[in-house]
């Protein structure tokens, strides 16, 4: 018989605790073996608001879902309303329009209803009806070029057209009527027009005239006025320009009264606009202290030009100077570049050794992928 292993508690807790140290292992895996969380971290602070974010717009988006929902059922319920309002106001509309169609559109009162009625062979009279010599049914009921109703239809054109006659000779006599009253009514226009027109002009010839006689003595009163005003100014100009001459005569300024410039702020100002010049006494001070300027001038100059010399003097060693600094400096900085040459070769060639050493001797072993592997298995 086969012998069947029966678990009992203590191997389903063993079992538990390998499944749960196996699930350990795998989040534990997955936390270490991530780059990013492992040097970063994780901001918890952050996710927290994100997921209370996420939470707030599940929120809102199940509110807005529940008030769309509701809108939809009042939207839906008004449209069902609508609908059936629609429905029975079509039916309204219909009814209507039958009952109208049953009352004032029946088929019999239709122009070609003769054309269309069923029964029209049972109301349908023979062909010779109306001739005072009926034949029986298998006769010739009509023939080409026969008219059986000429009588009574030259009757009726000899009637109309006595109709149409009278009806053309009442039309001209009203036209002729029309035409006279017409006549009439446009020479009595024309003859009130005339009356009228000369009326008007005799109105508008008195009234220019009247207009004319105004206006003359209008411009009469205005030339007597402007003359009076003209000679009232000539006389007013001529007693102005007299008092002006005299006062212009009597003036401090023709008269160069020296007193009239002195100025109230001090006895050595002047005011300008009232000012004649320098007396001789003046004009001498003025010169003499002119002359102290320009020779007080002249030694500044003089100053300057030597200053100016010893400068440039003085540049011109300074720049010999910075020339001679700068042929050093590059004899120098050639010197320096020829030594680092020198010493970067020197270097070059070590690192070459170095590194063929390394290929050679240190570096001959190369790992395969084998060696990789091994890395990196487990959390331990």
């Amino acid at each position: 018989m086969m012998k069947l292993q029966i678990a009992n508690d203590r191997d389903r807790k063993e079992a538990q605790n390998r499944e749960r140290r196996r699930q350990c292992e795998l989040e534990r895996r997955s936390r270490i073996f991530n780059a990013r969380n492992r040097k970063i971290g994780v901001d918890v602070r952050f996710l927290e608001r994100q997921v209370e974010e996420k939470r707030a717009e599940r929120d809102e988006q199940e509110r807005k879902n529940l008030a769309f929902a509701q809108q939809m059922i009042k939207d839906s319920n008004l449209a069902v309303v609508l609908e059936a309002r629609e429905r029975e106001e079509r039916r309204r509309i219909d009814l209507e329009i039958n009952e109208y169609r049953y009352r004032y559109q029946r088929p019999e009162d239709r122009r070609e209803y003769d054309l269309n009625d069923p029964e029209v062979l049972k109301k349908q009279l023979p062909p010779r009806a109306s001739d005072d010599n009926p034949v029986g049914m298998s006769s010739a009921q009509k023939f080409e070029g026969e008219d059986l109703n000429y009588e009574e239809r030259k009757k009726i054109m000899a009637e109309q057209k006595n109709a149409w006659l009278e009806q053309q000779v009442q039309e001209r006599k009203a036209a002729e009527e029309e035409r006279k009253k017409a006549e009439e009514a446009y020479m009595m226009a024309i003859k009130s027009r005339d009356a009228r027109a000369s009326e008007l002009d005799q109105l508008e010839r008195e009234c220019r005239y009247r207009l004319g006689q105004a206006n003359l003595r209008y411009n009469e009163a205005l030339a007597a006025e402007r003359k009076q005003i003209k000679q009232i100014m000539k006389e007013q100009e001529e007693a102005d320009n007299t008092a002006e001459m005299y006062n212009n005569l009597t003036s401090d300024m023709l008269t160069e009264n020296p007193d009239v410039a002195k100025s109230a702020l001090g006895k050595n100002r002047a005011i300008g606009f009232m000012y004649k010049g320098m007396n001789q006494e003046e004009l001498k001070k003025f010169y003499a202290a002119q002359k102290e300027q320009m020779a007080a001038n002249k030694m500044k100059r003089d100053a300057a030009d030597k200053m100016e010399a010893e400068w440039q003097a003085l540049s011109k060693s300074i720049q010999r100077e910075v020339a001679r600094q700068d042929i050093l400096d590059q004899r120098q900085r050639r010197e320096m570049a020829k030594q680092l040459m020198e010493e970067n070769q020197l270097l070059a060639m070590q690192q070459k050794e170095k590194e063929k050493y390394f290929k050679e001797v240190v570096y001959n072993n190369t790992p395969t992928d084998e060696y990789y592997s091994q890395f990196n298995t487990t959390t331990r």
